[in-house]
């Protein structure tokens, strides 16, 4: 029997019907429906706390004279007021499905529910503000540069990031896993003609790879072309096409023959991309300590094939993709720390964490954890605000600053009801938090331990406005991730690939080259992000100790056979024959069999030629 749904309407007038019968000692007979009343029905489920929350004008600003525009993020995540609450979930339908995106696969063993929010925390007592600056606990970190970079060129840069231990184990997995392809089809043609590969060879492939974002061609193989329009030489000068084809498919990070089973409890769905995701961050901690002002946002690394982890967020370029969340320098967009979203049901437990914070507050404290203590100020957007976060992070000697959302736990009444004309400002003090409304076109919301409600004269479309500092700091300091993302974004490979954790890698290896640039920069070097990055795939490419290239084959022989002077010559002598001859290349690729004494000295590949007709026809066709 097919099963009947009802709407959450319907159900409880069948329940109130019910009533009479169920007084009497007897239990409520189960019905066909899927519906489940949840204990508490004006509540948001876990999965709606971040997909359905209604952003109204009060709650999100959207004018950039006031603010810079929040995304809204349809992450799985649930909200901190939410998930402390401990409440049941009441929808059966998941949004991931509904907004076309794959469902992430459950596991076996859930984290537990957040414990109940602590009363005073859920409840705070607000007063009125009267311009009391909290007591901002000093900043104690030796910000800069960890090693010594004098004269060290941007290839030494990246090999800090990217040493050859690093890339020694990307050939071990690379190999590991070509013969286990090997292993299951022994007679196929890649078992033929794959040889293992190395850390030079490694590195020509990452410099091609690392072009491929300078030089965007439609197709792959149009880098390998002869096509005038189309030609590079520098590719086919340096690796044979099927030769990166095979690296391509192969190049791996860790022994598949190790992974779990995704029904063991600890399967680790970021299992391919484990390896890279530690020695990144700890590479980029070890290397640099960012200065007092950070920022946590999320990155997409776009992505449209079939993912239990994708994640959907309008307000991205590439609206699908696996998100990242990172923690980057507000100065520079240094990238600090990172961490992929794993799904809806990934443990994170940060130490020192309390047991009542939501998701998105353990996520702020898993990247922060290395930098508490210190008097960093973080600013953060209104995904991860939250009354307890920013009180816990105080305590911490982390004082931060950002938006929140009108339907957070714990806000003022007085602030979130007070209405305000365009430019006023309205807040609530409890103890070092504050509370602040400012009106512009719509209503912002901001929590701070940083500052008080005192303003500044800001001009916006050529009108003077005094706008509170808390909301221009913010405006100055929250776009570190946005910042970085700008700059990569020119040169991104991100080329279709039915392997999501290969984009993933190529996308921190481009992280960690312009995480080299900073530094680069920062160690009183100029130029541009473009010419480091040149400077890097040219000592990847032309490494010293390799054999040197053939200058003719970086030049096309098509373009210069078509628009160059060209003219005849025999051809030299050698020390067996006085009068040597070749066949015509010509004649050749046309199936004959000819002799000739002459040949083209102009042409990169010296190509011999009969005088009539062939000399003309190879430098005036070019299908010939």
């Amino acid at each position: 029997m097919a099963k009947r749904l009802y709407t959450a309407a319907q159900a409880a007038a069948m329940l109130q019907d019910d009533s009479s019968s169920s007084s009497e000692g007897e239990e409520i007979e189960e019905s066909d429906s899927d519906w489940l009343p949840s204990a508490d029905t004006d509540s948001l489920s876990e999965s709606d706390s971040e997909s359905d929350i209604s952003e109204s004008d009060d709650e999100q600003p959207t004018s950039r004279g006031a603010i810079r525009e929040e995304r809204y993020d349809s992450d799985t995540d649930t909200a901190p007021e939410e998930e402390s609450e401990g409440e049941s979930p009441v929808a059966i339908t998941s949004h991931e499905n509904v907004r076309g995106q794959r469902a992430a696969r459950p596991r076996q063993s859930i984290p537990a529910r957040a414990a109940q929010l602590p009363y005073e925390l859920s409840h705070p007592q607000w007063s009125p503000s009267n311009m009391e600056v909290p007591t901002i606990p000093p900043f104690t970190a030796r910000s800069g540069i960890l090693v010594d970079t004098a004269n060290m060129q941007p290839i030494d840069l990246l090999s800090l990031f990217m040493p050859e231990t690093f890339l020694q184990y990307i050939c071990e997995q690379t190999n590991i896993y070509a013969h286990q392809r090997i292993g299951e089809n022994p007679t196929s043609h890649f078992a033929a003609n794959w040889i293992p590969t190395s850390i030079p060879e490694l590195k020509v492939f990452l410099g091609l790879t690392f072009n491929m974002g300078l030089c965007h061609k439609p197709e792959l193989h149009h880098y390998w072309s002869k096509d005038p329009i189309h030609c590079m030489p520098i590719y086919s000068a340096t690796m044979p096409r099927r030769r990166y084809q095979m690296l391509l498919s192969c190049m791996h990070f860790v022994n598949n023959d190790e992974q779990l089973p995704s029904d063991d409890p600890a399967y680790d769905r970021l299992f391919k991309l484990r390896p890279l995701v530690n020695h990144f961050n700890k590479t980029f901690q070890e290397t640099y300590i960012p200065s007092q002002q950070i920022a946590i946002d999320e990155s997409l690394v776009p992505f449209h094939g079939r993912l239990g982890i994708k994640q959907y967020i309008p307000s991205k370029r590439s609206r699908y993709g696996v998100k990242l969340y990172k923690l980057c320098e507000s100065g520079s967009g240094y990238t600090f720390s990172f961490k992929i979203y794993e799904g809806k049901d990934s443990l994170i437990e940060p130490a020192g964490c309390p047991p009542y914070m939501g998701t998105s507050e353990r996520i702020v404290l898993d990247l922060l954890n290395p930098l508490l203590h210190q008097g960093y100020h973080l600013y953060v957007d209104n995904f991860y605000s939250s009354v307890p976060l920013f009180k816990y992070l105080f305590s911490a000697q982390t004082p931060a600053c950002g938006t929140v959302r009108a339907n957070r736990k714990g806000l003022p009444p007085q602030v979130l009801t007070k209405k305000l004309t365009s430019g006023e400002t309205y807040s609530n003090r409890n103890n070092e938090l504050l509370a602040l409304k400012f009106k512009d076109k719509r209503d912002v919301f901001i929590l701070t331990t940083i500052h008080s409600e005192a303003t500044t004269p800001v001009v916006s479309r050529r009108v003077t406005v005094n706008k509170p500092v808390a909301i221009v700091d913010y405006n100055r300091f929250m776009g570190a991730v946005d910042l970085a993302d700008q700059v990569l974004a020119p040169y991104r490979i991100d080329r279709k690939r039915k392997a999501w954790y290969k984009k993933v890698a190529l996308y921190l290896m481009q992280v960690s080259i312009h995480n080299a640039f900073l530094i680069y920069k920062k160690a009183g070097n100029g130029g541009t992000f473009l010419k480091f990055q040149e400077q890097v795939i040219t000592s990847l490419i032309f490494q010293s100790g390799q054999p040197a290239m053939n200058p003719d084959l970086l030049v096309s022989e098509d373009v210069i056979r078509l628009h160059a002077r060209h003219f005849p010559a025999p051809l030299p002598p050698t020390t067996s024959k006085q009068h040597p001859q070749k066949r015509c290349k010509v004649c050749r690729r046309n199936g004959a069999r000819r002799d000739t004494r002459y040949h083209c000295p102009q042409c990169p590949s010296k190509a011999a030629l009969c005088l009539v007709p062939c000399f003309e026809v190879y430098h005036t066709v070019f299908r010939y």
